[in-house]
């Protein structure tokens, strides 16, 4: 069903953990900066986004996005491997059967995806900084994507690096010249990720809603 190739590309669009970071650091920042054990409680809990009423879910050393929702598909959206057989919805390549609702010539499917984004581990490490968290994901042996999160009243704002400006700003700060094709990979002191971070970095940025603590 192209049901899910649309869960592909909602994740793709509305994710900031993307598998491909136009940006990584050469190691885990900010460098010189122990790793937590844990996400602290006043972190952990349930929050919901602005963007499309997904859910995220913070626990200790987790974190995970849950989708749920309802879609509604034309009956000409089926592919020529789906079968309608009443209210069953039949892939005719692995014969599995997925129950519907029909509502005149559409389909009602419900959605529900759990993304796990960060799992604390040796290639993936948090480290703080003021009122800031960093999520610091191996991309290679010799390379790490980086996020950062903040809460503020309520609110939770994960921000990523991917604009021009954001580019523009740490080859300034690094006084570096970037790689001629993404990712660009950057090495920053301490000082110069801290100006960075003082200088709006991480520009691209989703807002959560707290739901409620503790929810894992």
């Amino acid at each position: 069903m192209k049901r899910l190739k649309f869960i592909s590309t909602i994740i793709i669009l509305t994710s900031l953990f993307a598998c491909e970071p136009p940006v990584t650091f050469n190691e885990p920042q900010p460098t010189d900066t122990d790793n937590l054990s844990k996400f602290p409680d006043r972190l952990q809990g349930q929050y919901l986004s602005l963007a499309d009423n997904s859910t995220l879910l913070i626990g200790d050393k987790l974190i995970q996005r849950i989708y749920d929702f309802d879609q509604k598909i034309h009956l000409s959206q089926l592919d020529s491997n789906s079968r309608l057989s009443g209210d069953t919805i039949i892939n005719l390549t692995n014969n599995t059967r997925e129950v519907v609702k029909r509502d005149g010539d559409s389909l009602m499917t419900h959605i529900h995806y759990i993304d796990t984004l960060f799992l604390m581990d040796y290639d993936n490490v948090v480290r703080k900084f003021k009122d800031y968290y960093f999520l610091n994901k191996r991309y290679d042996k010799e390379s790490w994507e980086v996020k950062k999160i903040q809460l503020s009243k309520g609110q939770l704002v994960v921000s990523g690096i991917s604009t021009k400006q954001d580019i523009e700003n740490l080859k300034t700060i690094t006084e570096s010249t970037m790689d001629t094709v993404a990712p660009y990979k950057f090495a920053t002191t301490k000082k110069q990720f801290k100006e960075f971070i003082k200088n709006d970095g991480f520009s691209d940025s989703e807002t959560f809603v707290r739901q409620k603590k503790n929810a894992l």
